[in-house]
């Protein structure tokens, strides 16, 4: 059976680092066997079709592809196509998030601790707000991204995972294209 899957990974084509041509990432998955493959911005959001029945080891081999063929070290998450359109369907934001570019997703590697994620989302955070539900952590930062605090970096530290964020807006541009 083909799954399908969305790998994330962080910071690829962000400034002038770790630079990834996506028409060549995309062909360089399909070498590898994936199918139906497509890149979604030039972020390197990646969707694929595959045998594997686990999405762990479909990003792995995409980190690994990065590092290998474009000399890029960065964290890779993925999750299935119905785990991302889960996400979509349970936004705990709707009511809040007038600007789907400042709500982010930050996708974990794990499901965290749940007291380390009680904790957290049980301390004042000002005007930003923060639901951990599974593994992933949903920020409002009504101030935007720049000025925010609850970063993926702050989010790692806290909760002892690995974090990349989406945008609300890219992750609808993704749910999409799955």
């Amino acid at each position: 059976m083909t799954n399908r899957y969305l790998v994330m990974p962080r910071g690829i084509n962000v400034g002038k680092s770790n630079r990834v041509p996506m028409a060549e990432l995309r062909s360089k998955l399909a070498d590898l066997g994936y199918s139906n493959v497509v890149t979604v911005l030039q972020s390197g959001n990646v969707i694929v079709s595959s045998e594997s029945v686990n999405s762990d080891e479909v990003a792995e081999a995409v980190r690994m592809l990065l590092r290998v063929e474009f000399d890029v070290g960065v964290p890779c998450v993925g999750r299935t196509a119905d785990q991302v359109r889960a996400v979509v369907e349970s936004n705990p934001f709707v009511e809040i998030a007038a600007d789907p570019s400042r709500h982010l997703v930050n996708f974990l590697s794990r499901k965290p601790d749940p007291d380390l994620a009680k904790a957290l989302m049980a301390e004042d955070h000002g005007r930003e707000a923060i639901v951990v539900a599974g593994a992933e952590a949903h920020v409002w930062t009504p101030e935007g991204v720049k000025a925010m605090t609850l970063s993926y970096a702050y989010l790692e530290k806290r909760l002892g995972v690995v974090a990349t964020a989406r945008n609300w807006k890219t992750l609808e541009k993704i749910a999409a294209r799955l």
